[in-house]
């Protein structure tokens, strides 16, 4: 099944570091889903694996704490004076109170104790979300299975086309994602994103219900 990400296997990743620092290449590592993952331990990163300096190590607490907030950080490496010339162009100032808000969180032990509930609550919402897709459906439908985050890659039967689907979608107030939007070459035309971060409810039951009923008009 098509889908415009995944979770890159170790071993790959030290291959990819290895590559990128045999040419002198920098790689910048998004990593703001890597603290929500499903499995017994985290996910490793690229960053591990560098010793030129070459990997951006990238992430944030929008994705697991306070998306409101918008702090994040960056481990630049080799490339720390141009990012940081790079911010002072960006923005003038900081936002020191919500960053004196989460290191307070952090100093009290409090961050890991949230991941662990969150992660938990994430998995099972995952499922339940899963089975409402197979349930509601299409016979036809596929669906990911990630290993962690909060949002699924549903591929569908290729007579939906996405940005069709989502405008009736907004009609009945459920928002969705065109697949085509995360493609450069206008690919997963009839794939969609859904994202499972809202508890499960009926509101969240109707509501991939419906989907499921503008999806079968579609065929």
């Amino acid at each position: 099944m098509p889908k415009p990400w995944y979770c890159m296997p170790e071993e790959n990743k030290k291959k990819l570091v290895e590559l990128i620092t045999k040419h002198n290449i920098p790689l910048i590592e998004d990593d703001v889903y890597g603290e929500l993952y499903f499995g017994k331990s985290r996910p490793g990163s690229c960053k591990y694996y560098d010793t030129k300096g070459l990997v951006m190590h990238c992430s944030s607490f929008s994705k697991s704490l306070t998306p409101g907030y918008r702090v994040g950080w960056a481990i630049p490496g080799k490339f720390i004076e141009k990012v940081k010339q790079a911010k002072r162009t960006q923005n003038i100032s900081c936002p020191t109170l919500t960053q004196a808000a989460i290191a307070h969180f952090l100093q009290n032990g409090r961050y890991e104790y949230h991941l662990r509930n969150m992660r938990k609550a994430l998995h099972t919402q995952c499922l339940r979300y899963m089975q409402a897709i197979i349930d509601y459906f299409p016979a036809n439908t596929k669906v990911s299975r990630p290993q962690g985050g909060f949002v699924l890659w549903v591929h569908l039967d290729k007579k939906v086309n996405d940005f069709k689907l989502r405008t009736e979608a907004m009609k009945h107030h459920i928002s969705i994602m065109p697949g085509k939007i995360f493609s450069a070459s206008c690919h997963y035309g009839n794939c969609i994103r859904i994202g499972f971060g809202k508890p499960w409810d009926e509101d969240a039951d109707y509501g991939l219900m419906m989907l499921g009923k503008l999806i079968r008009k579609m065929l």
